[in-house]
């Protein structure tokens, strides 16, 4: 499985059969040709504008994608996916949704959003985590505290922007013993999975 970071909360993740883009946007790139490819697009952020979905092109030309906005079920070309409601927003808004990927037996956790706290019964309902890829924004204790709770192989911080407290690249060098250099894209599969966990940084890329 591949994992690349096309900016804010918008990844892709790629395996052999299919891929999931999350939070579609383009970092700024307006040429249709570059936009990423994916079977299922997955919607964290309830208050998403409609039609982001446009941002994603099929990675199938026989069907457009899948469009998962929210918790349940998804299983479309072989990649696996799980959404769950997350913590609830300010003014008992539904929040963001996090989920889990099931792509060529590597189990991805993404979280979008620590604004508020994740539940033990959130985490049971994501299940194992062999990667996680989790939002820094709110602050480095709250990302060291979730990667010891969910005990991952490797972690990804992202971010999309500083709080004036700390930025994901803060918890990136919190997570590392060495200062992390970010990379094009990261490569995972059952066979190459680091033990104790180790921390990847990834460059914002158009996928």
């Amino acid at each position: 499985m591949e994992i690349t970071w096309i900016g804010g909360s918008c990844f892709r993740f790629r395996g052999r059969g299919g891929a999931i883009v999350t939070d579609p946007q383009t970092s700024g790139r307006t040429r249709r040709s570059t936009f990423p490819k994916a079977d299922l697009v997955a919607i964290t952020n309830p208050d998403a504008p409609p039609g982001v979905e446009r941002l994603v092109l099929p990675n199938q030309q026989s069907r457009d994608p899948y469009v998962a906005t929210g918790p349940g079920e998804y299983d479309v070309s072989g990649v696996y996916l799980h959404g769950i409601a997350g913590p609830r927003a300010p003014g008992g808004r539904p929040g963001h949704t996090i989920y889990a990927l099931d792509i060529d037996r590597v189990t991805v956790s993404l979280i979008p959003s620590l604004s508020g706290d994740l539940t033990n019964e959130m985490l049971e309902e994501l299940g194992t985590a062999q990667v996680l890829v989790v939002n820094a924004d709110d602050g480095v204790e709250r990302v060291v505290s979730l990667v010891n709770r969910v005990e991952p192989n490797i972690v990804v911080p992202f971010g999309q922007s500083s709080n004036g407290r700390s930025s994901w690249l803060d918890a990136a060098r919190a997570l590392s013993e060495a200062e992390p250099t970010p990379e094009t894209s990261v490569n995972v599969s059952l066979s190459n999975l680091p033990e104790p966990v180790a921390t990847r940084v990834l460059g914002q890329r158009a996928a």
